[in-house]
C-alpha cells in the first residue's frame, strides 16, 4: 500500500512546487518594466494577498471529512439543489482544460531547453521532457513529495551560488520608483499566478493527516518558498542580465558565464518538474475521483494530453502561463469565496484545527474576489 505520510517541509515543497515554474520563469520578464519599488511592493502584495486565499481554502478542505480534492469540495459546499451535478461537471472541464494548458507550457519549457543543450529537434526534445515530467507521478503521493522536496533544495542552491557569483559582475542601472499601470498590472497577474498553489493543498492535507496543526503551516511556508525565490531572482535577473528573457535565469546565466548557463539550465528543468509534478498529481487524483478510474488510468489521462498538446505548437511558453493564468483567476474569483462561505455553513460535520476567524469575514473576502478579478485583468493586457 502506498505510504502517504509527508514531513512538513515535504508538503510545503508541494505547495510551492505547483506555481514556481511559471514565477520563476515569467515574472521576471514581466517586471523589467517596473521600478524596483513597485516590483517589491507587488510581490508583497500579492504574496498577502494570495496568502489569505489560499488559508481560506486551508480551512474548507479541512472542514471535509472526506479528503477530496477540490472539484468535489465544491460539489459538497457550493453545488447544491437539481443543477449540482451538472455545475460539478462543467467546472470539473473547466479545471481540465486549465490544468491541460499549464501542464503544456511545462512540456514546451522542457523541450525548449533541451533543444537548447542538445540540439535535438524539438518533438524528440519534448519527449525526453515529458518522460521526465510525467514518471515520478505514477508512484504517488510519497514519491511526489520526495521528489519536490529534493528538487526545492536543488533549486535553491542553485539560485545561492548564482546569486553569489553574480556580486563580482557589474549591475546594470535600474529606475527605482518608475511604473505606469500596464506593465504593473500585467506583472501584477503573473505575480499572483506564480502564487496559485491552491490545488495542491488537498495533497498537502492528506499528506499530514497524522498532525493535522501543520497543514496551515504547510501553506504558509510553500508559499514563503515562492515569493523567496521570485524575489531573488526577479531581482537579480533584472540586475545582472544584459536581455531579461522569457526564460529569465537563461539571460541570468549568459550574464555570468558559460558554467552558470549551464547551472541555470539545470535550475530551469528543476523548476519546470516541480510545477508539472504537483499540478499532474492533483489532476490525476480529480480524474480518479470524478469518474472512478483507477489511479494509473488517471495518471495517463492527466499527463499524455499535455504532450500531445505542446507537440501541436499551439503556443509558445509564455502564451500557455498567460491563457491558463486567466482561466485560473476567473475560477477562482467565481467559485472559491461561495464555497467557502458554504463549507462554514456545512462546517458542524467536522469542526477544522485551523479558522481564520477575522481573517476569513466577508471584506475580507471582498478584497479576494477584488484581488483576483485584477488578475484576470492582467493577464490579458498586451506586454510590449
Amino acid at each position: 500500500m502506498e505510504t502517504k505520510q509527508l514531513s512538513l517541509f515535504e508538503a510545503s515543497s508541494i505547495v510551492a512546487g505547483l506555481g514556481i515554474g511559471g514565477g520563476i520563469m515569467a515574472v521576471p520578464y514581466l517586471a523589467a518594466r517596473n521600478g524596483v519599488i513597485p516590483i517589491l511592493t507587488i510581490l508583497f502584495l500579492a504574496y498577502g494577498l494570495s496568502l489569505l486565499l489560499h488559508l481560506m481554502i486551508t480551512e474548507m478542505v479541512m472542514r471535509d471529512e472526506d479528503g477530496k480534492q477540490l472539484v468535489e469540495i465544491f460539489k459538497k459546499f457550493l453545488f447544491g439543489g437539481k443543477a449540482g451535478q451538472l455545475l460539478t461537471w462543467l467546472f470539473f472541464i473547466l479545471v481540465l482544460v486549465n490544468f491541460y494548458a499549464l501542464l503544456s507550457a511545462f512540456i514546451v519549457g522542457i523541450g525548449d531547453l533541451v533543444v537548447n543543450l542538445t540540439g535535438l529537434p524539438l518533438w524528440s526534445a519534448e519527449l525526453i521532457g515529458y518522460a521526465c515530467a510525467a514518471g515520478p507521478i505514477f508512484f504517488g503521493l510519497k514519491v511526489l513529495g520526495v521528489s519536490e522536496k529534493l528538487a526545492i533544495l536543488g533549486i535553491a542552491a542553485i539560485v545561492l551560488i548564482l546569486t553569489v557569483a553574480s556580486l563580482g559582475k557589474p549591475l546594470n542601472t535600474v529606475s527605482w520608483v518608475s511604473w505606469s499601470v500596464r506593465p504593473a498590472l500585467a506583472m501584477y497577474g503573473m505575480v499572483m499566478f506564480s502564487f496559485a498553489c491552491f490545488f495542491s493543498i488537498p495533497q498537502a492535507a492528506k499528506g499530514l493527516a497524522h498532525n493535522r496543526k501543520l497543514i496551515p503551516w504547510s501553506v504558509v511556508m510553500g508559499l514563503g518558498i515562492n515569493l523567496v525565490l521570485i524575489l531573488v531572482i526577479t531581482l537579480m535577473a533584472i540586475l545582472v542580465s544584459e536581455e531579461v528573457t522569457e526564460l529569465a535565469i537563461i539571460g541570468w546565466g549568459n550574464a555570468v558565464g558559460t558554467w552558470a548557463t549551464i547551472l541555470g539550465s539545470g535550475f530551469v528543468l528543476l523548476a519546470v518538474l516541480t510545477s508539472y509534478w504537483s499540478t499532474s498529481y492533483a489532476l490525476a487524483v480529480i480524474l480518479e475521483e470524478r469518474l472512478g478510474w483507477q489511479y494509473r488510468t488517471s495518471w495517463l489521462a492527466a499527463t499524455l494530453p499535455t504532450l500531445m498538446i505542446a507537440l501541436s505548437g499551439f503556443t509558445n511558453f509564455l502564451g500557455f502561463m498567460r491563457i491558463a493564468g486567466g482561466m485560473l483567476a476567473i475560477l477562482i474569483s467565481i467559485m472559491v469565496i461561495p464555497a467557502f462561505r458554504g463549507s462554514k455553513k456545512h462546517g458542524a460535520i467536522l469542526q477544522p484545527e485551523f479558522s481564520l476567524t477575522r481573517w476569513g469575514s466577508s471584506p475580507a473576502q471582498v478584497l479576494v474576489i477584488v484581488a483576483y478579478l485584477a488578475v484576470a485583468i492582467g493577464t490579458t493586457l498586451a506586454i510590449d
